[in-house]
């Protein structure tokens, strides 16, 4: 018979503020993506991830231990911080969302 407990999974709310701000992370490209192995920025990616984290602060206003609260405001802060270096900090240089990508792939191809 299994064992079940090898199976389990951390589903506390820290876990999913985690995951999420994990995918914002790769987006800005501050970490590498856990299947390609690099660090590219997609801000389209790293803005879901940001705004997904801003609407559960929404809904969860109030119900959230002092803990909780702390964790999401915190990663919600330095999210919208790197969000705001990343874009900013270019200095003239264009950062590419995915669907700005696809135009110049297409044409690259014919």
């Amino acid at each position: 018979m299994a064992d079940n407990d090898s199976y389990r999974i951390d589903t506390s709310f820290s876990a999913l503020i985690m995951t999420l701000s994990s995918s914002a992370w790769i987006g800005l490209g501050k970490i590498a993506d856990p299947v390609s192995e690099e660090a590219k920025k997609d801000l389209k990616t790293a803005k879901f991830g940001i705004d997904t984290l801003l609407m559960l602060r929404e809904k969860t206003a109030g119900n959230l231990d002092s803990d909780e609260q702390k964790l999401l405001d915190g990663v919600i802060a330095d999210l919208q911080a790197n969000f705001a270096e990343t874009v900013f900090s270019d200095e003239g240089e264009k950062v590419e969302t995915q669907e700005e990508k696809a135009p110049k792939q297409e044409k690259e191809k014919e």
